[in-house]
């Protein structure tokens, strides 16, 4: 009789126990029924961050805006796209958006603007484009704590963009010096720092926009509470109910 009733017990505990939540790993807008307290316990900018990462949309955005940059500039801030790319992005993708972004610069330039078909121009094409992906690279290495909140993200893209561009740039220069080409003023490099700045800090405040939309979507939610309370009615041991 004792051992029936334990079973009993043990089979009640088992179902009373909340089930894994599957919104937490895939990623999906949850349903109105989704228990707010669960919710709350989430990082809702890392969450929605990973939501708009996984997303195709931002990708091809990414890669559209950058292959239409160059027919405003010759040599599209590639930098820049680099910081936001690989902050925004998984590293695979990241790595294709600007592979796809320098392509299209390069095949512009080479058709459009009739760039030398010679043997120093495709080896500056090809310079830039390895520098690019280094440095995309390293910056998807990106440390934990850059994604548990708007500041830190904002922190490490700072780290990006003055990094990426120490590199990338001090990487052509060291090239330039070996080929025996010109060289780059003060003026000049701080032009190009000032247009990767600029372009990061706007690709950014649409990816933080889409971000802050994306946290709208998550429906009636409210503050973190303590206990916390599941939506199957259970409490963990220590918070809630006795007996």
């Amino acid at each position: 009789m004792n051992s029936q009733s334990k079973k009993l017990d043990s089979s009640r505990l088992v179902d009373s126990q909340p089930a894994l939540n599957p919104y937490v790993f895939s990623f999906k807008v949850p349903p109105k029924k989704f228990s707010l307290a669960a919710l709350s316990q989430l990082n809702l900018w890392q969450t929605a961050g990973e939501m708009v990462s996984n997303s195709n949309k931002w990708q091809l955005s990414l890669i559209a805006i950058g292959s239409a940059s160059s027919i405003i500039y010759a040599h599209v801030p590639l930098v820049g796209f680099a910081a936001v790319a690989g902050n925004t992005l998984t590293r695979k993708k990241a790595l294709i958006t600007v592979t796809s972004i320098w392509f299209a610069n390069q095949l512009y330039g080479f058709t459009i603007r009739q760039y030398p078909r010679t043997l120093e121009s495709l080896t500056w094409g090809l310079v830039m484009g390895l520098g690019t992906l280094l440095i995309t690279w390293l910056i998807t290495l990106q440390p934990k704590f850059s994604r548990r909140s708007f500041r830190d993200y904002l922190l490490w893209l700072a780290t990006a963009v003055v990094g990426g561009y120490a590199i990338y740039q001090g990487s052509i220069v060291f090239i330039a010096q070996l080929m025996g080409g010109h060289g780059f003023s003060s003026t000049v490099l701080w032009q190009i720092f000032l247009k990767d700045t600029v372009w990061a800090v706007v690709l950014s405040a649409i990816h933080s926009s889409l971000v802050w939309l994306v946290i709208q979507t998550i429906p009636n939610y409210s503050h973190p509470s303590f206990p916390p309370i599941y939506y199957s009615g259970y409490y963990p041991p220590g918070c809630g109910r006795k007996g």
